[in-house]
């Protein structure tokens, strides 16, 4: 039972290491910044032309990572870079989608953008081509040095595009991975497109192992394109690529006594449940409330009200749940509650301890507890009262905390009793 259990555990973790994107890359860094100073690899010793965050970033409507952050762009030549995502995946197919806006492109073309297993730098796989055509260019893909399977369809310079690039594993022999490119103009597709912009192209070259890293390439200065990327997703899933679930906006603000959280997404498709989770230190989130997603392509709308905030620095964000246990989430928004201004006196005290605290409202308690948590007293505060006097002889000599509750919000001071 024990090695039935500890297979069944592996295989869950295993099974939730890929319920969500292994790389989500929005480019939210400083304009300006080099990339290699936020989360990328410089390959090889060329640092000319360091790719850099730009500004502002790209939109696509109905995208997850429209309008989130900056961007990057790419110059004709100079730095290459990579980064490496969360986890390798070695089997099914790989996703990457990412929008594109195409500035210049060459007549021979070159690769922009590439994928890696994450024991290589060098070892560069499903190559993204661009070359010009006619008063546009097209697009282009190939599984290493073979010849480019180029798309038909001319696309405009200045448009952003959302690209899906897929590399999926095949195991007949060891050369028979394929690669196929996706060019979308509008719309996210709920299901993988029947009918690719390029490819799918098999090759000849070695088949990758697995797949961990995204690279981007400025290639050279006779060939390459000059453009600009942004919002990359990495999956094992057209789900975990390009993201039907697009979360439009998500924002926490305080309204008096209470946290006022909304947001709004696009393209539901079998989404669950939206998870509101709270964490007072930005890294341990726990669930204070669960709504249930409403589905459908147009916009919608959802609210939740945290109505007992922790005094201090709140962190809110949402873990968004499809209907297949898959999961993802939301960036993390903070927001800083008033904090309730409470002095007790005399500490040490003898006979009767004096609380000093903000105006009480109707309900208001404080409350005395021994350091086990034990409650040994409460009074209830009259309205309007603005300092509480309690008797403290009856307590035993040693350490001891007053908790004053008033309108949602709680605030605990110590005291010693001699």
């Amino acid at each position: 039972m024990k090695k039935i259990f500890t297979l069944l555990a592996s295989l869950l973790c295993f099974y939730l290491s890929y319920a969500q994107p292994v790389l989500v890359e929005d480019f939210n860094y400083t304009s300006g910044e080099a990339l290699t100073s936020n989360n990328w690899t410089q390959i090889s010793t060329v640092a000319t032309n360091p790719i850099s965050v730009t500004t502002p970033g790209l939109t696509y409507t109905g995208y997850a990572g429209s309008g989130i952050g900056n961007a990057a762009t790419l110059v004709t030549s100079g730095q290459d870079i990579y980064r490496d995502g969360t986890a390798s995946i070695s089997d099914g197919s790989v996703y990457v989608s990412f929008m594109l806006n195409v500035a210049t492109a060459q007549a021979n073309g070159d690769y922009f953008f590439a994928l890696l297993p994450t024991t290589s730098s060098t070892n560069f796989t499903a190559r993204t081509f661009i070359k010009s055509s006619g008063s546009g260019y097209v697009m282009g893909v190939s599984k290493s040095t073979e010849t480019v399977a180029y798309g038909t369809t001319e696309l405009s310079f200045n448009t952003t595009y959302l690209v899906v690039v897929k590399y999926t594993f095949n195991t007949v022999t060891t050369t028979d991975d394929a690669i196929t490119l996706y060019v979308l103009s509008s719309g996210v597709p709920t299901t993988e497109p029947v009918t690719p912009y390029a490819g799918p192209t098999v090759g000849t070259a070695t088949d990758a192992l697995s797949i961990g890293r995204v690279a981007l390439r400025q290639g050279s200065a006779s060939n390459a394109a000059g453009l600009t990327v942004d919002g990359f997703r990495m999956g094992d899933s057209w789900e975990e690529g390009p993201l039907p679930l697009s979360l439009l906006t998500f924002t926490a603000t305080m309204n008096d006594k209470s946290i006022n959280l909304t947001w709004s997404t696009a393209n539901e498709v079998n989404a669950a449940t939206f998870d509101v989770e709270r964490s007072v230190n930005g890294k341990d989130f726990k669930s204070i409330g669960v709504i249930e997603a409403k589905n459908g392509t147009t916009t919608n709308n959802y609210s939740f009200v945290d109505n007992s905030p922790v005094a201090g620095v709140s962190y809110y964000r949402l873990k968004m749940n499809d209907r297949d246990r898959s999961f993802k989430y939301s960036a993390v928004e903070m927001v800083k509650t008033k904090t309730i201004g409470v002095s007790v006196y005399p500490n040490p005290v003898r006979s009767s301890i004096t609380i000093q605290h903000e105006v009480a409202a109707k309900g208001a308690v404080i409350a005395v507890l021994d350091m086990s948590g034990k409650q040994t007293s409460a009074v209830t505060v009259q309205v309007g009262a603005v300092q509480t006097t309690i008797s403290a002889a009856q307590l035993a000599p040693g350490s001891y905390m007053v908790v004053y509750t008033n309108n949602g919000t709680r605030v605990t001071k110590q005291f010693i009793k001699e």
